[in-house]
């Protein structure tokens, strides 16, 4: 780093330990920051940064956490330079995990489709897993060292189409647990979000995925007031369903 593409990065990395460290190490990110830093982060610019070619779990995981470094490297540039307001700094995070979850679930949905089948609702229609992000998720509002607040749903009880068929729920657990991997495993990387799936019904003690009929029958019989008012700000994060089956799912729930 004798030369930076920009005099202000030195002011930004004099205040940032985190991005001079990062920089250092990470020299290839410096030429891509430079190329992008003066304005904000987009979605159509993350999805961009993730490609679906890489098949194993590590190559996926590197890439996940590469676009981290890239948008966090992004985010303070601009935030110690003075060109990032408060409102910039928590959308940019918001779409940082907005893209990653969305790939990491697609990604590790088509890989359990070719073995398992998709799973079918009982009109022999697709499903998809439908995450709800939470709290400051959920709000936008996430900042530079938050977690990310899941529930993760699905439509219609039933069974995958494959040859080795088995049930929704059983498909859809170990999806979950894929991207929850994908996202908070601690690697040489590091790791994408820190992941927090205790707002789910029942918490830690409830099933990790559940149907919109476990999700109906638990709030008109168990649900408590605090679980109610933390759905607020329930979102449910932008994937690869069609607008169609969107409006239909958001009025279920």
């Amino acid at each position: 780093m004798d030369k930076l593409p920009d005099p202000r990065w030195q002011s930004a990395l004099a205040h940032s330990r985190y991005l001079a460290n990062l920089l250092a190490t990470q020299p290839a990110l410096i030429p891509e920051l430079a190329a992008v830093w003066t304005a904000p982060l987009t979605a159509e610019q993350l999805a961009a940064g993730l490609t679906p070619a890489a098949t194993d779990d590590d190559a996926i995981k590197a890439q996940l956490r590469r676009l981290r470094q890239l948008t966090m490297a992004h985010i303070a540039l601009r935030d110690l330079c003075g060109l990032a307001p408060l409102a910039e700094v928590v959308e940019s995070m918001t779409l940082l995990a907005d893209a990653t979850t969305n790939f990491a679930l697609d990604h590790y949905h088509r890989l359990l489709a070719a073995t398992y089948g998709e799973p079918l609702d009982k009109a022999g229609r697709p499903q998809r897993l439908l995450i709800i992000g939470m709290g400051k998720l959920g709000g936008r509002e996430l900042n530079v060292s938050s977690d990310v607040d899941y529930i993760f749903v699905y439509p219609e009880e039933g069974d995958t189409a494959g040859p080795k068929s088995i049930e929704n729920y059983d498909f859809f657990t170990r999806l979950g647990k894929r991207v929850i991997s994908a996202l908070g495993e601690i690697t040489a990387d590091g790791q994408v979000f820190r992941v927090d799936m205790r707002l789910r019904p029942n918490g830690d003690s409830g099933p990790l995925v559940c149907c919109f009929e476990m999700l109906e029958n638990y709030f008109l019989m168990q649900g408590r007031e605090w679980e109610r008012y933390a759905w607020i700000k329930a979102r449910l994060l932008p994937g690869n369903v069609t607008e169609k089956c969107r409006e239909k799912w958001l009025v279920e729930l």
